[in-house]
């Protein structure tokens, strides 16, 4: 794999997006250079711009640091795994697998589930249309509240970077309790995620957002019956949660 790979794949699925700042960029340039605005708007223009182009440099250096550079890219999410421990695997996405690779190499005897659950309706977004028409392969698509695993069977269970995409509470929960009610009794779960937190917001702007703050993960693990075994920061700007069930 490239050394470039984490960010080109967050910009081609995320192109248009690029293309409406280049091309807006461009237009506030040539309008400023007309002379057109008065010297109050074209103040304000010029500062927007500046604003729009930082976050938009930043999150892409960011996102290549994350994807590319970081200890997220090479699978730290799992350090804490004996791999010994582990028979039987799940990793869960939203249309963009971002672990299946990793946990292949990491854990190369055990059996390894890979489940979408990705929703057109509830959970749908352009960039994962896109994510999921460029993916090599296909998962197995399930609905977040029905997971194929019988009882007690999951050692661990992974969702990177992805959980963020069930948007509502109740969706998210019950989600969670299906992961709970698949997982053996020393079974793990393991959920990274970027926070809604300063860090975020500095990095991604407005589009922070988009991720789930700590509150709101604390709310969802209490009402599925997962127990927050630890909380670690792999790098600044990205939280791992490992679970397990609560006793």
């Amino acid at each position: 794999m490239s050394n470039h790979s984490g960010l080109w794949k967050i910009v081609r699925f995320n192109w248009p997006w690029y293309a409406a700042a280049v091309a807006t960029t461009a237009a506030g340039i040539l309008v400023l250079q007309s002379g057109a605005l008065g010297g109050l708007c074209s103040a304000l223009v010029a500062v927007g711009l500046v604003v729009a182009n930082f976050w938009l440099l930043v999150s892409l250096a960011v996102s290549h640091y994350v994807y590319d550079r970081s200890a997220v890219s090479r699978g730290a999410w799992l350090d804490g795994v004996e791999p010994t421990s582990v028979r039987c695997a799940a990793v869960f996405h939203a249309g963009q697998d971002e672990a299946s690779e990793t946990v292949a190499r990491v854990l190369p005897r055990a059996e390894i589930h890979v489940f979408d659950f990705y929703d057109p309706i509830h959970n749908g977004t352009p960039s994962l249309e896109r994510a999921r028409a460029l993916a090599d392969v296909h998962a197995v698509a399930i609905t977040p509240d029905n997971i194929p695993l019988n009882d007690a069977v999951l050692d661990l269970g992974l969702v990177v970077f992805a959980a963020h995409e069930l948007r509502r509470d109740g969706e998210r929960a019950a989600f969670f309790r299906e992961l709970a009610r698949a997982l053996t009794p020393t079974g793990r779960l393991v959920i990274v995620e970027h926070l809604r937190n300063g860090w975020n917001f500095l990095a991604y702007g407005p589009g922070a957002f988009h991720f789930l703050s700590q509150k709101t993960w604390d709310r969802s693990f209490g009402d599925s019956g997962l127990q927050l075994l630890r909380a670690t920061s792999c790098t600044p700007f990205v939280r791992v949660f490992e679970l397990a069930k609560a006793p």
